[in-house]
Formats: C-alpha cells, structure tokens, sequence
C-alpha cells in the first residue's frame, strides 16, 4: 500500500507500507501469502487448508509445496513479510517530519487511532500470529525485534519532543507506552473480543488518554 503522505500535520495520511515486490519470479509466492491472508479474514489458520490457499491464488497445491514445506513455514513467511512491513511502516509514521508543526497530543492521538485500525483491518493475522507466538519461539523472536524496533523508532519522537514531556525518562516510557497500546488492543480485539466493552471509537479515545498521560504530555494546543 502507499506510504504516509508528507503532508501538513493535520493532513498527513497513516496507511500501512507494503514494500515493493523484489522480483517477477516470486509473483507466485506473493499470490499465495495474499491468498492466505485474505483467507484468515474467514477463518482461523488452523482452519484452512493448503488447497484453498492454492486455489484462491491462482496456483496448485504442487505450486504451494515448491514453495513451503507445509502450511506453517507459509506462516513464518506471513510473519516475516508482516515484521518487513511494519518496520516500513513505522519509519513513515513515527517519522518526526511527518508531524512537524503539530502538538504531541495530536500526534499521538492519530498515532492511537491508526494501531486501532490497523489491528481491526487485520484481525485475522494478527491473531494467527499471536496464537502461533504462545508455541512458537521464532515467531516469538521476531515480534520482539519488532517491538524493540518500534519502541526506538517511538523514542527518537518523543526525543524531538523533550519538551512537551513530563516523565523523568521519555524514551523508555515511550517504547513501554507503545506496548502498552499493543497489548491492549491484542486483548480487546484479537484474544477476547465478545468481552470487550468498548467500540474502537472508545477505544481509541481511552488508549490516547493512557497514552499521553502516561508520559505525562503537556498540551500545548490547549495552554496556546
């Protein structure tokens, strides 16, 4: 998908980077990743078979097998295309430039907003990922490298916001705010969404309030 837009800082667009494909010779092994992760918005992973992925992509279930060993290394293929693009995602949403101009309370609140679409859009995957994390140490590695890399990415804004900060160690607090968020919305929409009580609107409105309280944000907009 497209990359967040340069824009003012009341303008700019959060949308979540698919990085470009390397080579033609792995249109087929695109396909199948696409077909299964359209296919976890229907149904657990344990769910689907090899041929649906195969058929929804166009391929065969010869075609899957020169590519995978079985159904879960096309997983830790999902997984690793997933982190790839996060990490993409995160260089263009965390960007400072991205929201020069604009107070951290707005940013963080768009910031909020975007994690909270991004987890609904993609609830299916990211709950395949974490049930396979519970088992899985690989899977388990590379969402830690993932959020470690998010939370330095989360710390070098808050550092060019040293100012409108009242914790007494904001880039620590801002990688563990980041988990925070997270963890939340894993539990609320992907472990035990029929308990939540909150509609995403809420949601998001109660996350940007522990997020920024949290680190203890002073609202420039408001003292203005």
């Amino acid at each position: 998908m497209e990359t967040a837009e340069k824009l003012g800082p009341s303008q700019a667009v959060l949308r979540w980077v698919r990085l470009p494909q390397q080579a033609r010779t792995r249109a087929t092994l695109t396909r199948l990743l696409d077909a299964a992760e359209a296919l976890l918005d229907e149904k657990s992973f344990d769910e689907i078979s090899i041929a649906e992925i195969a058929r929804r992509a166009g391929s065969s279930v010869g075609g899957f097998y020169r590519r995978f060993r079985d159904k879960e290394g096309l997983l830790h293929a999902l997984h690793e295309r997933f982190c790839d693009d996060a990490r993409a995602t995160t260089d263009e949403v965390l960007d400072p430039t991205t929201w020069a101009g604009a107070p951290l309370t707005e940013v963080l609140a768009r910031i909020t907003a975007f994690l909270v679409e991004i987890h609904r859009q993609r609830e299916g995957l990211f709950r395949a990922f974490l049930l396979r994390g519970v088992t899985n140490e690989s899977v388990r590695e590379r969402t830690a490298r993932l959020f470690q890399y998010m939370g330095e990415s989360m710390s070098v804004l808050l550092r060019e916001r040293i100012d409108e900060v009242r914790h007494p160690d904001p880039e620590t607090a801002a990688a563990f705010a980041l988990q925070v968020v997270i963890g939340t919305l894993d539990q609320a929409i992907h472990i035990q969404p029929t308990t939540s009580i909150f509609s995403d609107e809420r949601l998001t409105e109660e996350l940007t309030r522990v997020f920024t309280s949290y680190l203890g944000v002073v609202d420039s907009s408001a003292a203005a």
